[in-house]
């Protein structure tokens, strides 16, 4: 029965890999050319969404463990929210709604405080970006 299946697996992945070069993109014509527009619209939405995520648990960090942040910082990480929020075209309700449900999860996975932890070396590590330090 081993061998039934290794035979089975094998031929399975040869296969796969047959009809991927055959689905392959094919090269262009001779005569053709291909236009690269350097102002197209690219879509980063799953970056932006990213970014605003750890925003929002590093924020959670820091109101969850009571640290202290000066400016710049303040007003980058704020200006910061605004712009990732804006791209992502979600409204000041959303956004709090959003960040509500980050913290959430913070609080529940359960976040060091400690000076010097993981999770505190991280947040002070992000604001140290946004202070300009």
């Amino acid at each position: 029965m081993p061998r039934l299946l290794s035979a089975l697996a094998f031929l399975a992945l040869s296969l796969n890999a047959a009809v991927a070069q055959d689905q392959a993109p094919q090269e262009p014509a001779p005569g053709q050319s291909v236009t690269i527009d350097p102002l197209a619209k690219v879509n980063s939405s799953n970056r932006q969404s990213e970014l605003l995520t750890g925003l929002y648990a590093t924020q959670a960090t820091i109101e969850l463990c009571g640290i202290d942040v000066i400016e710049p910082g303040v007003t980058a990480m704020a200006a910061h929210r605004r712009q990732l929020q804006g791209e992502l075209r979600m409204d000041e309700a959303t956004g709090e709604s959003a960040y509500a449900a980050i913290k959430a999860d913070v609080e529940k996975a359960g976040v060091d405080c400690a000076e010097g932890s993981t999770d505190r070396t991280q947040a002070n590590a992000v604001i140290a970006i946004y202070s300009g330090n």
